[in-house]
């Protein structure tokens, strides 16, 4: 009786854990293949004096992945995500993470765009695109945020494989 209450707890545990929304990979199976794996790393920006922790995997089976970002501001404020909270909760494991929303991969290029999210300095919506250079297990960048009130900030980041 004790094995099939511990079972069941297991599974409920299990269950009620968070599941990400798999973000869609286009590309070349070939060069979605030489990004396989789990990668973490950082990105800033000078001009919006923000800056932030990138996470990003792609399973080793599929031609989709998991990524989120979260972002640090000068002075501890708030970044919203454009979604209510329990709407964004269904597609990212936390308030505070971004979603990466949309990846293309194309030789040694890969580019996409994050959940849009509400910036603390204009208090408005914006959106970010980002390329990137890959090079062996490095992936080195730059962004474009751009706001309804106008005006793009830019930045740069850069990612590393983790080996196991």
């Amino acid at each position: 009786m004790r094995r099939i209450a511990a079972t069941l707890l297991l599974v409920a545990v299990i269950a009620c854990q968070y599941h990400p929304t798999p973000i869609s990979l286009q590309g070349e199976p070939s060069s979605i293949a030489t990004l396989r794996g789990d990668w973490t790393g950082e990105y800033w920006s000078s001009a919006s004096e923000r800056r932030g922790a990138l996470n990003f995997t792609i399973a080793s089976t599929a031609d989709s992945a998991y990524g989120d970002v979260i972002m640090f501001t000068p002075l501890g404020q708030q970044v919203r995500p454009v979604d209510a909270g329990d709407q964004h909760r269904r597609h990212s494991g936390s308030t505070q993470a971004l979603r990466i929303d949309f990846v293309r991969v194309g030789g040694a290029m890969v580019s996409g765009t994050l959940e849009p999210y509400i910036a603390p300095d204009c208090n408005c919506p914006v959106s970010t695109t980002f390329t990137g250079n890959v090079l062996g297990d490095t992936i080195r960048g730059t962004f474009v945020t751009n706001g309804t009130q106008g005006g793009n900030r830019e930045g740069m980041w850069l990612m590393a494989r983790r080996r196991p």
